[in-house]
């Protein structure tokens, strides 16, 4: 998940620093860190290399160590903020082993370090600015180190690191969750909760719907937000997070999939108008932002979490190997029935999409036409390990499920 928009940046003001955390052998201090922030006040960043990929405000080289060159922003305290990001210049060149890792001063103490996957494999869809990485969930913390390894030394171009905080979009989620289903009468609709109820600032997005013909697969991804064992009041928190970085961060005209799917079973909708869109209507399909090549007849589902096998993220009985949990994965069946009783997909048949080229991950040229299941996934379109192989490998089980459901 690699993505959008270069921001217009103001000056802010200095953050301040506590004392840093030295990397070892250097001793050195981090200096304080320039902020800047987006036109909207849910963002501020900070600039942490220059045009040419070489470290400028607080990142400074650490140390050499085996696996390449360590950098690092030091500690940084500022208000609260609910996820951070990573994001870099579209065209940039991007060390393909490059890590990332952060530790956040939360209730008045610094938590362990935590892999920030920057998800390279990802690709950059065909409507953002700028590539980076996924916003990770942070709670409601105060304070961020971010440490970044390069084994070959380089960094990407005009690095940026985001402090994310949707609390303050005056769009305030609905202290009761409400489905469309009385908008929208269909049989067997699921409970979806609306963009309201995850506290969407629809002033940030593109006005109007980005329509298309139809739809011919569905294509199920993980959102990799940094916590599997969140809790059910945090859902719309970070599905908010997830939004403001797309459009804010990457530039994305809205958020990126149609449609996300939290461990407690709930489902929420994403990009304006995936609920009301059908054969047959003003919205007949909805063109989304979640496989670059492939955005096309197609609409994304994201399971919020991370499935990737042995990852760091962990989850809630599952320590570090997470599987979306039967509620999860019920709902997600149950949506792909209703949707794809609609456009009268076969979920255990086949279909063909055209790629729309872009590069990057996406390995087939444009016009190369792929035979893929109507459930699908992000990696069988894309180079990536999209949704996790511990979602991927449910697949075959779920076709069977959304079969049953339409019966």
């Amino acid at each position: 998940m690699r993505f959008r928009k270069t921001i217009p940046a103001v000056a802010l003001g200095v953050v301040s620093l506590t004392a840093p955390l030295a990397v070892a052998g250097t001793g050195t201090a981090a200096t304080a860190i320039e902020a800047t922030a987006a036109h909207s006040p849910q963002v501020e960043e900070a600039t942490l290399t220059d045009g040419a990929g070489k470290p400028s405000g607080a990142l400074s080289a650490k140390a050499a160590a085996q696996t390449g060159t360590v950098f690092s922003t030091g500690e940084i305290t500022r208000k609260n903020f609910s996820s951070i990001g990573l994001s870099w210049k579209k065209e940039s060149a991007v060390d393909s082993g490059l890590t990332a890792e952060t530790r956040v001063h939360r209730d008045g103490a610094w938590g362990a370090w935590q892999e920030v996957p920057l998800e390279l494999e990802e690709g950059v869809a065909e409507e953002a600015k700028r590539a980076g990485a996924p916003a990770f969930y942070t709670d409601d913390a105060d304070g961020v180190e971010v440490r970044l390894t390069s084994p070959k030394g380089g960094l990407p171009q005009d690095l940026r690191l985001s402090f994310i905080d949707p609390a303050r979009s005056p769009a305030v989620p609905s202290s009761s969750s409400r489905s469309r289903s009385a908008r929208v009468a269909q049989a067997a609709q699921p409970d979806v909760k609306p963009r309201e109820d995850w506290g969407a600032d629809e002033s940030l997005a593109d006005p109007g719907y980005k329509t298309q013909a139809s739809i011919k697969a569905a294509l199920v991804h993980h959102t990799v937000t940094g916590n599997n064992s969140y809790t059910q009041e945090q859902v719309p928190q970070i599905i908010n997070g997830i939004y403001v970085q797309h459009i804010l961060v990457l530039g994305y005209g809205d958020f990126p999939y149609h449609f996300i799917v939290d461990r407690f079973g709930g489902i929420w909708e994403g990009r304006k108008g995936s609920v009301e869109m059908r054969p047959g209507t003003a919205i007949p399909a909805v063109l989304g932002g979640h496989a670059s090549g492939f955005n096309t007849n197609t609409f994304g589902v994201a399971m919020l979490g991370n499935f990737e096998p042995d990852n760091s993220e962990g989850g809630e009985d599952t320590g570090p190997d997470p599987k979306p949990t039967t509620a999860m994965v019920d709902s997600l069946a149950d949506l792909l029935a209703w949707k794809g009783g609609q456009y009268q997909l076969n979920p255990e048949g086949a279909t063909q999409l055209v790629s729309a080229g872009g590069g990057g991950t996406n390995p087939h040229p444009t016009g190369t036409v792929l035979d893929v299941p109507v459930i699908s996934s992000h990696r069988d379109v894309n180079v990536t390990a999209c949704p996790g192989g511990k979602l991927y490998e449910l697949l075959p089980g779920l076709r069977e499920q959304v079969a049953d459901r339409i019966g």
